[in-house]
């Protein structure tokens, strides 16, 4: 598979360590969408590059859509989890290191939103951290069908990361109609940042809050009637890596 800028092997690899990776159902989704990732139930579905011959264009459209998913599941699961286990400790009392107040702020910053807002609420910080985010990427995308509802979603936080993480999986020219050519780039170092700032958090952190994370989630498929969810299987091979030699 070709190398982009960012190696989405990382992805796989980080939810595996945490026993987060998602239910994979290996194909593309009715509608519209490319890709789909459901938070609660940690389900994505997505095909699989390995699984579409040796056309190169199909092999980078269809990586770039896993990557994209994945990342949401590395988001929802790790990174953004993580912040709010840390913030209900900080509304229960307890005193954070300075690690966990440094990655904290880096999480608030970064998704452009409070978490935890009970107890410790700050509204200037989240009115700051909002307009500063709004104020960089106003410029860095224009539909180029004058889709307003779809420039909105493409420059919010979570899923500038995710465009950027899948765009820059493979090698790929940058300037695409109605983009900043930085734009990508950055939103997918961002992530990396944050990334890396979780993967230097204390074990005992990571652990704990995958694990909570893990035991709220089998509890929402339990009763789940998703369609995609009962067709998914485990990720037992990273789809990242080639199979064609």
């Amino acid at each position: 598979m070709a190398d982009g800028l960012f190696n989405a092997s990382r992805l796989y690899e980080v939810l595996k360590q945490y026993g987060l990776l998602p239910k994979h159902a290996n194909y593309s989704p009715a509608g519209e969408a490319s890709g789909l990732f459901s938070a609660e139930l940690n389900r994505l579905v997505a095909p699989d590059a390995s699984l579409v011959g040796r056309d190169q264009y199909a092999r980078d459209a269809t990586q770039a859509t896993l990557a994209h998913e994945m990342t949401h599941a590395v988001q929802n699961n790790l990174l953004e989890n993580t912040a709010y286990q840390i913030q209900k400790k900080k509304q229960q009392g307890g005193k954070l290191t300075d690690q966990e107040q440094q990655y904290l702020r880096a999480a608030e910053q970064v998704f452009a939103r409070q978490y935890g807002n009970v107890g410790s609420f700050n509204k200037a910080n989240l009115r700051a951290d909002t307009k500063s985010y709004k104020d960089m990427v106003k410029d860095m995308f224009t539909s180029p069908t004058g889709n307003k509802d779809f420039e909105t979603y493409r420059k919010s936080s979570d899923e500038a990361q995710a465009f950027g993480v899948g765009n820059m999986s493979y090698q790929s020219d940058l300037r695409r109609p109605g983009q900043n050519p930085h734009f990508d780039p950055s939103m997918a170092q961002e992530f990396d940042i944050l990334l890396s700032m979780y993967q230097n958090l204390p074990e005992s952190l990571k652990s704990s809050a995958a694990l909570s994370k893990q035991t709220q989630i089998e509890k929402n498929r339990q009763n789940s009637k998703d369609y995609y969810l009962e067709s998914a299987k485990d990720m037992f091979k990273n789809p990242f890596e080639s199979t064609i030699k």
